[in-house]
């Protein structure tokens, strides 16, 4: 009987650590044998909870507005900001716009992603070492680069982006968490030539590329798998008719590589909107999509034979 590896993948959890867990239960449940999660792992706001007088605190979160004491009440607010991606922070009466003012926000900002990222590393090894789950990690378009070096001091998994690994026998992975340009200006974009140029350079190190991994944070354009609202020059969504208006706007040197090279498998995110599978020849390129603001976590399970995707799906849970 031909060995079969089953992969569980999974991105854009955007800093939410409901997610998070349920991607470390994930592997298990589905019996994978190796778990990758993808790039854009850090949260992307600071939520401040004030102190206000009687040792109360006080915030407004997605519309509500919350008045709770200190001890388990609090905790539990936290726990929700988290659970949906943002940052708690118990904050002093105007500490934050001072922080803003100083130059000082940023680092605060950073502070945080970097400590609820050293909690889910930490809680990696304690959930998937007892199992020997096999973990791949790597930050994307959205993540500081400084992360970086958590990922590589990490006590369980394999900081994957920027190389070549070994899958099975049969079976490497190329990794890279870089994007396209956005109209963001997010912290790891490049031009197409440049995305060219980086994929191009890791993917010499492949030594059967025919059946090789490629897992890119960014989906290959025009692909339907990278379908994004279109924005005006005021970065609002436009609407046509009243429905949201799409375009693609995936990456033109991920979409040459995969045609060219016909690698078995293209693994992506990056684009929320654009869950699916599609075909590019031989090449089957799947994007999960993300609900992570839900706490619902999309991932796509793959069963892979020597020559072949045997089995692939969506999976959301």
């Amino acid at each position: 009987m031909a060995h079969k590896t089953r992969i569980y993948f999974a991105t854009d959890v955007h800093g939410s650590s409901k997610c998070f867990r349920k991607f470390l239960n994930a592997g298990p449940v589905y019996g994978a044998d190796i778990m990758i999660l993808g790039g854009d792992v850090a949260g992307k706001a600071i939520q401040s909870i004030v102190k206000g007088p009687a040792g109360k605190y006080r915030c407004n979160f997605i519309g509500v507005n919350y008045d709770v004491d200190e001890g388990p009440e609090l905790e539990a607010l936290e726990k929700l900001i988290a659970d949906h991606g943002y940052y708690p922070y118990r904050a002093e009466p105007g500490e934050l716009d001072a922080r803003k003012e100083a130059g000082t926000l940023d680092d605060l900002f950073l502070q945080l992603m970097q400590e609820r990222l050293t909690g889910w590393l930490t809680l990696a090894d304690e959930r998937l070492r007892p199992l020997g789950k096999r973990l791949m990690f790597m930050l994307g378009n959205d993540d500081p680069p400084a992360l970086a070096r958590l990922l590589d001091a990490a006590p369980w998994g394999e900081h994957a982006e920027g190389k070549v690994l070994w899958l099975d026998d049969d079976h490497e992975i190329m990794s890279w968490g870089f994007s396209n340009r956005t109209p963001w200006n997010s912290y790891r974009e490049q031009d197409e030539p440049a995305m060219a140029i980086s994929l191009a350079k890791i993917a010499a190190g492949l030594n059967h590329p025919e059946r090789a991994v490629i897992n890119v944070h960014v989906p290959p354009f025009d692909t339907q798998l990278d379908d994004a609202p279109v924005l005006d020059e005021n970065m609002q969504v436009q609407q046509v008719l009243g429905q949201v208006k799409m375009a693609p706007a995936g990456s033109t040197a991920v979409r040459e590589f995969l045609t060219e090279r016909q690698p078995l498998l293209g693994l992506h995110g990056h684009i929320h909107e654009a869950s699916g599978i599609r075909r590019l020849g031989r090449t089957i390129a799947i994007n999960p999509g993300s609900d992570y603001s839900t706490g619902t976590l999309n991932g796509a399970l793959i069963t892979l034979e020597k020559d072949k995707v045997s089995a692939h799906q969506l999976v959301r849970g």
